[in-house]
């Protein structure tokens, strides 16, 4: 019986570091906010928060679990609902998909990628939503008539390199620096990545 109140212990505890996290980056923003000041208002000390998030980008990672799981719910479903849609088509779909993901959610991103963690932990390469684009987009671009008829090509680096495009940081920069709306983001990694793949 111990266990099983000390999980929900920690469950509870785990709860109150989220909703505070959530409240004080809504309203200072994420880069004001340090895990001290989480800890002190969540009213536990360092240590404990420590033990369950080591740095802000674990954190904002459990804080976009939901949305990442009705991100995979959502582009599931719609390429079990459109398995007759061309290879080309699906991979721009979920193009279309992934660019929507990213500009909704770019500003918690930023901080489950490497460089903006605390301590330069990629945990993005391991999120959920990565991973799965990389199974989705990996079998459709290693299906493609381009890598059909290229005995040298290799579908993970294409995969990566595209992928990699959508690092909220770089997406934020082409906003930010380049001036790029999402579409014209959209319509770039479709044209560099894509289109050739399919070309006679």
């Amino acid at each position: 019986m111990q266990p099983k109140k000390e999980r929900k212990d920690v469950i509870k505890s785990r709860l109150r570091i989220l909703e505070t996290a959530q409240s004080l980056f809504a309203e200072h923003g994420i880069n004001n906010i340090t895990m001290r000041k989480i800890a002190t208002t969540a009213g536990i000390g360092q240590g404990t928060l420590y033990r369950h998030y080591a740095h802000k980008g674990e954190i904002c990672q459990d804080l976009i679990q939901e949305s990442s799981q009705e991100f995979v719910d959502k582009v599931s479903s719609y390429l079990q609902q459109n398995k007759e849609m061309s290879l080309q088509g699906k991979l721009v779909a979920l193009i279309h998909y992934a660019v929507e993901f990213i500009d909704k959610h770019s500003n918690w991103l930023v901080y489950i990628q490497g460089p903006s963690c605390e301590e330069g932990q990629q945990i993005i390469y391991k999120s959920q939503v990565y991973n799965f684009l990389y199974a989705q987009v990996y079998e459709l671009i290693a299906a493609s008539p381009s890598m059909q008829n290229n005995k040298d090509g290799d579908a993970g680096f294409r995969t990566d390199a595209l992928l990699a495009t959508l690092t909220p940081d770089l997406y934020l920069f082409f906003k930010a620096q380049r001036g790029l709306t999402h579409e014209k983001i959209k319509q770039h990694i479709v044209n560099l990545y894509i289109n050739p793949l399919f070309q006679q």
